[in-house]
């Protein structure tokens, strides 16, 4: 009874301050609102394709036509001027310009400069889509090409064949189904003991700002502490006998707390709104259940060693920035040199951002999530002993 008294009482104070709770509610709406948009680009069901038909025959409309009936790609078509700032300002994936002639170069069998493909620098499908407008002109060509075979095997001889008959008959051998399909499906894999996984780089990114945000947040919410030890409060508690392990406790809970408010609510956001998820599954809540645990202990070692909550206010953001640079939260794991990666497993950070991409990948995997969740075990423990030391220290002085 008396571990929830001291819980609420914490809540009580930490919830009372205007500012902590406007920060509160507005950074991670901010932050989540900025990663979710970046987000559902990488987790769209289609791609986004603009059109420009320059030709304006009837193979170019066919070619259009048969791009907007795929599935998976959304088009647009319009004139080149607004496809290439619906390309600028990121609407768009992809653009394609049917340039003038393309029919008359099909029929002569000169592909050269019949289709330009321009494409977006953050794009993850343009080589795809190389290989599907390559594949639909190819096709179109092909009644041609067929044409000219015919024509030129049976030169001298009396033909009834048309060249619509011809293309018919070609189209005919692909349906009711095309003779080659491309199938794209996103896996679940099992990552190998010693290897390294790497998540697309809007994700990435949202996963380093969500663990740099955690930490930040967690460290700015032991101020309290600071202020009670300054007016003697802190001192005149630890002094009654059994009240150390209540009241570390029920700070520990209450900086969780914040911890779990606070990804909560970026999640919610996320999954409402853009739907997408940075925490996949159960074992990534539990990593980051372990990473607010270790970074509540830190913000209470923090909170020991100095001594008013003006110094905490300076300490914190710097702290929390060189030790987030250092723990990946501002780069992705992508091509890191081996040596980098171990020099970010000295802050939890790195081995918080370790898991939660690795779990990304293969969220069932146990062994993804263990190392992780023992190290912020080890280093809550160790952090809550040094604490307590050195609050046991100010109380005999």
């Amino acid at each position: 009874m008396k571990i929830r008294t001291l819980y609420t009482y914490r809540l009580k104070v930490i919830f009372s301050d205007k500012w902590f709770i406007l920060a509160f509610l507005i950074i991670p709406l901010l932050l989540a609102l900025v990663t979710g948009h970046a987000q559902r680009k990488e987790k769209l069901g289609y791609v986004p394709i603009v059109i420009v038909d320059e030709d304006e025959t009837e193979d170019s409309i066919r070619f259009c036509n048969r791009l907007a009936q795929k599935e998976g790609f959304q088009v647009h078509q319009t004139d080149r001027e607004t496809a290439m700032n619906t390309l600028k300002q990121d609407r768009a994936e992809v653009m394609v310009i049917i340039e003038e002639g393309f029919s008359e170069h099909l029929a002569s069998g000169k592909l050269e400069n019949t289709i330009t493909l321009i494409k977006s620098p953050s794009t993850y499908s343009a080589e795809m889509m190389k290989e599907i407008v390559g594949s639909e002109a190819l096709r179109i060509y092909s009644g041609y090409f067929a044409y000219q075979w015919i024509t030129n095997s049976f030169e001298g001889k009396d033909m009834q064949v048309s060249l619509d008959k011809v293309k018919d008959r070609v189209e005919a051998y692909w349906e009711p189904k095309p003779l080659m399909t491309i199938t794209y499906e996103e896996l679940e894999v099992t990552p190998q003991t010693g290897t390294s996984i790497s998540v697309p780089s809007f994700t990435a990114a949202s996963m380093g700002l969500l663990v740099l945000f955690i930490m930040m947040g967690i460290l700015f919410g032991s101020s309290w502490l600071c202020e009670e030890k300054a007016n003697g409060t802190l001192q005149r508690i630890l002094s009654v006998d059994g009240a150390t392990l209540p009241l570390f406790a029920a700070n520990i809970g209450a900086l969780s707390t914040i911890g779990l408010l606070l990804t909560g609510i970026f999640e919610i956001v996320q999954c409402f709104i853009f739907k997408t998820a940075l925490l996949q599954g159960a074992l990534s809540w539990l990593v980051m259940l372990g990473y607010i645990l270790c970074a509540s202990a830190m913000s209470m070692l923090i909170a020991a060693l100095l001594n008013t909550p003006h110094q905490l206010q300076a300490f914190v953001p710097v702290f929390a920035l060189i030790t987030g640079v250092l723990g990946g939260c501002l780069w992705n794991l992508l091509g890191v040199p081996s040596q980098l990666l171990k020099l970010a497993l000295l802050t939890p950070q790195g081995w918080a951002l370790q898991a939660l991409t690795n779990l990304y990948a293969a969220p069932r995997q146990w062994g993804l999530a263990l190392p992780a969740l023992m190290i912020f075990l080890g280093l809550a423990i160790i952090f809550l002993v040094l604490a307590v030391r050195r609050y046991k220290r100010a109380v005999r002085i």
